[in-house]
């Protein structure tokens, strides 16, 4: 708040006063309230900073805590021949698969039926034709109407709960020769459910077909180039024909990416440690805390929590142990010959540690009554305490200030008259004087 007194009455700076008891009230009671606010707010950073963290170790838990989650798979294609296996098959790997070897021949890739119309010599006039078009159970009218008009029926009829799996559209062959073009959105044998006119408007285009492969030998059909139900957790998608042509698919387990998602496990847990570890340091030679939450209980009791959970695992002989500070060490060798030596062991293994883990930390990050959302409501309970604290302090000081400056006025004014008076006087006695 800014004032501006003169001080012609008094010859006194009465603004500077009420700034330097401004600046004196503020520094006894308000810099308290704020270095206050200030430590909170370190503290509820500090806390936001664990919360993220052990977030970070809850979604590397949850990736480790269910043996499908190990169910990682490499896929190799070779093929027998000069053709690009690639060029005639893809494959996609999930949940569910084995490691094997399989032969795969395509005989015959599955086609969507294909249905032309007469020519008309203009998409946007009357076609000319009469009746009435059956498709997939709905009527479509041609009296009257042109091409461009039955194509975007058609289209409307191919949406919402009920559409028609068909789609149309109109190509020019000539200037004077249009067709109107009637393509399933399924492939397959099964093709477009399709009454003509009686005008016979219509003729197939492309017939529609089922793909046509063997897996070792054993011939299979399906009406669709994407194979989902042949080989479980293996998506097979057909892309080209070559019945000469055999390509071997293999699926090895996928050692590494498992891996990788133990690494991931250890390092969001160090991540924590090491947060948490750096809380607890202190410097004897200047006498500080290097951590806002030095001393603190609760992050003491998170820090033990998680150790004990994973120490009780016992995983020394999968790779996994414990250093001095707490954090854990990742020897990726001895974790692979014991998933090698035995695979279901090693998965059961990490499986009960991570869902272990999980009760813990679900207890920690809930976001109603989490120990860790606990602490941060708290913190912000007191910064928001402390704003209140501030801003009555704030409102105090302006009052009494406003109040001072009411009596330096008045003061000032008062004075003003006097030295009016004197001044009157003085002129006074100067002219009897004179006289």
């Amino acid at each position: 708040m800014g004032f501006s007194l003169s001080g012609v009455g008094s010859g006194f700076d009465w603004q500077t006063m009420l700034e330097q008891l401004r600046q004196v009230e503020e520094k006894q009671y308000l810099q308290p309230l704020e270095s206050q606010k200030d430590r909170q707010e370190d503290i509820l950073s500090a806390w936001n900073t664990v919360s993220t963290k052990l977030s970070d170790l809850l979604s590397a838990v949850q990736a480790i805590k269910d043996s499908s989650d190990f169910d990682l798979f490499t896929s190799s294609l070779t093929s027998s021949s000069s053709v690009d296996p690639e060029s005639l098959l893809s494959v996609t790997v999930g949940s569910g698969a084995a490691k094997s070897r399989f032969g795969i021949q395509i005989t015959n890739l599955a086609k969507a039926e294909k249905l032309q119309s007469t020519s008309v010599a203009s998409a946007s006039d009357s076609a000319g034709w009469t009746g009435t078009l059956t498709i997939e159970g709905h009527d479509v009218t041609l009296d009257g109407k042109s091409l461009n008009e039955l194509r975007d029926e058609i289209n409307t009829l191919n949406t919402g709960d009920n559409a028609t799996g068909v789609m149309a559209s109109v190509i020019k062959v000539s200037d004077s020769d249009y067709r109107l073009i009637l393509t399933s959105e399924e492939e397959g044998a099964a093709g477009i459910q399709f009454t003509d006119a009686p005008g016979d408007y219509f003729s197939t285009l492309q017939a529609g077909e089922d793909a046509v492969f063997s897996i070792d030998g054993i011939t299979m059909t399906r009406s669709s180039n994407t194979i989902t139900d042949a080989i479980e957790g293996v998506t097979l998608q057909l892309r080209g024909e070559d019945p000469t042509t055999t390509i071997t698919l293999g699926l090895d387990r996928d050692e590494e990416g498992i891996q990788g998602k133990i690494q991931s496990f250890v390092d969001a847990y160090n991540s924590v440690m090491e947060y948490i570890n750096e809380q607890f340091q202190y410097n004897s030679i200047s006498n500080e805390a290097k951590g806002a939450l030095f001393g603190d209980a609760q992050l003491r009791s998170i820090k033990n929590r998680l150790q004990t959970t994973v120490l009780g695992q016992e995983l020394f002989s999968y790779g996994i142990t414990f250093t001095r500070e707490g954090t854990l060490e990742f020897d990726a060798e001895e974790f692979r010959d014991a998933l090698s030596q035995d695979y279901a062991g090693t998965v059961s293994k990490f499986n009960d540690m991570a869902q272990s883990l999980q009760t813990v930390l679900d207890d920690l990050t809930d976001s109603v009554d989490g120990t860790v959302t606990t602490q941060i409501k708290s913190v912000e309970g007191k910064i928001d305490t402390l704003d209140d604290r501030m801003q009555t302090m704030e409102e105090r000081i302006d009052a009494e200030l406003e109040r001072m400056k009411a009596q330096f006025i008045a003061m000032d004014n008062a004075m003003n008259t006097m030295n009016n008076q004197l001044s009157s006087l003085s002129q006074l006695f100067s002219s009897l004087s004179g006289s």
